[in-house]
């Protein structure tokens, strides 16, 4: 990955999250958290990764960042003002998932 491209990554991130923390309601005691974000080569689309606490929440997260998704662009091409202001698509991030499953199973092995 090239060095811009991370950047923007990492821009986007830590943007992203300080507008969903002030703009988007979720219900009470759900907690979301955005893992990384991966821009498209021409840097039109940004595939948005989320950890969502508690996990049976995960599909009431996602539908609500679905539905604000256009608000939260128009809020990113404000504040980046870059040539291209990626859309913006959010997934549920396996990875985090996996690494969850790989742990209680390590877990359990260190108890026998």
């Amino acid at each position: 990955m090239s060095q811009r491209k991370a950047k923007i990554n990492e821009l986007i991130k830590n943007q992203l999250a300080q507008l969903i923390l002030r703009e988007i309601e979720f219900p009470q005691n759900l907690l979301v958290t955005i893992t990384r974000v991966d821009t498209s080569p021409d840097f039109k689309v940004a595939k948005v990764f989320i950890t969502v606490i508690p996990e049976n929440m995960r599909g009431s997260a996602l539908k609500i960042l679905i539905k604000n998704s256009k608000t939260l662009h128009q809020d990113l091409i404000k504040i980046l003002k870059t040539k291209f202001t990626p859309n913006l698509n959010f997934y549920i991030d396996e990875q985090e998932v996996f690494a969850d499953e790989v742990d209680k199973i390590l877990d359990e092995i260190r108890k026998r």
